[in-house]
């Protein structure tokens, strides 16, 4: 087992002392850690581009060219959301084929299907339609809370991850790989305080046989919950030695990430093709599975009311300064910036997460915006542009 749920007892951690990333027995290149050595990351991206194949971009007229960028966020059953947006997006008939996709927490259960295309669309409904809390965890009894590390266990997500991500789903994503495309997922390394994106192509594309396992395993590590679900162990390998990481949801560093937050892309698409003179497009959409608007509700005081409204808080905010900051790095490469949320006046029918009848209604909401047309927003939340003394408000 590459990630396994285990408890302290059983732990083997790193040394702190250590100098040199680990690696994952088996495997190499499929992993970056952006906030402290972005080189291998940027390699990836430009191999990306060295080897892709004219299906990557869009063609336009004078031969110039229009990437499309996607990124799903975290958010949970709002997860139905994001899948009604993508098959109503397909159903309208100008959704693009993009050349990156990434994907946090239910965003990275969604992002190979939306990498494969419309073609999985059918996947993706069924997976977040007919769900309940049953078949996404086990509450675990009071006593054994004690000890154990987490208040459910993920046994049925897992279930649902091998039920999905099938031998046929990787040699698909390896070929889509092979062709200059990247699909990327994120989790939170504990014992580092650090984020790790994981290269999924490149695990599908491995000779290694624990491939399924692996690729597999990182989804259900970037939909852990922290205290809610337990992390996963990633065993690697230091100098020789095999050791342990504690890995949990990729939301704990952000909701949602693009490539352009950590990359110079027009730098590197000039670098890749230095003979093209034509002009460059690029395109990022963000689906924010979730609401960026305040939802009143009266607290009870109490500290199970107060906290379960907090981290709400937190979560929520911090979507939203997520989307901020790849609207910040957009300005920077000059990619047109484009993010759907659930909309301003949504009003849940229920706070329970997984709720099978709550998730249906948002992904008919979803599919019904994405069929009229995605009602794409062009600033984030609450933003004024101002551009020569005139205020541009928020859309």
């Amino acid at each position: 087992m590459l990630l396994v749920t285990g408890c302290g007892a059983l732990r083997h951690p790193v040394p702190l002392e250590a100098q040199n990333d680990p690696s994952i027995p088996g495997f190499t290149d499929i992993r970056f850690f952006p906030l402290t050595d972005v080189e291998p990351m940027r390699q990836s991206i430009r191999q990306a581009f060295l080897t892709e194949t004219p299906d990557n971009y869009d063609a336009l007229a004078d031969g110039w060219r229009r990437y499309n960028y996607l990124a799903i966020s975290g958010g949970g059953s709002d997860g139905a959301f994001g899948a009604g947006i993508l098959n109503g997006w397909s159903a309208k008939g100008n959704r693009p084929s993009f050349k990156v996709v990434t994907g946090v927490s239910t965003g990275a259960l969604i992002a190979p299907f939306a990498f494969l295309g419309p073609e999985y669309d059918p996947q993706v409904k069924e997976a977040y339609t007919t769900v309940n809390p049953e078949r996404i965890y086990a509450v675990r009894q009071l006593i054994a809370i004690l000890w154990e590390e987490s208040l459910a266990d993920n046994k049925p997500l897992k279930e649902l991850v091998t039920k999905y991500i099938t031998p046929e789903i990787l040699d698909a994503i390896a070929v889509e790989h092979a062709k200059g495309r990247r699909l990327y997922v994120a989790s939170s390394n504990m014992d580092r305080e650090e984020p790790v994106i994981w290269d999924m192509g490149a695990i599908a594309s491995s000779k290694d046989a624990g491939k399924l396992e692996l690729f597999r395993s990182v989804l259900v590590a970037s939909a852990s919950i922290p205290a809610i679900f337990p992390p996963s162990l990633v065993k690697v390998n230091l100098d020789g030695k095999a050791y342990d990481e504690l890995h949990c949801d990729g939301g704990v560093f952000f909701q949602s990430f693009f490539i352009g937050a950590i990359v110079d892309l027009p730098a590197l698409i000039r670098e890749a093709h230095p003979d093209y003179k034509g002009r460059v497009f690029q395109e990022l959409y963000i689906i924010r599975n979730g609401s960026t608007t305040p939802a009143r509700k009266q607290i009870p005081r109490g500290v199970r009311s107060i906290s379960e409204r907090a981290i709400m808080t937190l979560l929520k905010v911090s979507g939203i300064n997520d989307l901020y900051r790849l609207f910040l790095s957009t300005e920077h490469d000059n990619v047109d910036f484009y993010f759907v949320a659930l909309p301003v006046d949504y009003v849940r029918s229920t706070d329970e997460e997984f709720n099978e009848a709550e998730m249906n209604r948002q992904f008919a909401l979803g599919y019904q915006l994405g069929a009229a047309g995605v009602p794409w927003r062009r600033l984030p939340p609450g933003y004024v542009l101002k551009q020569h003394g005139t205020s541009i408000a928020a859309q």
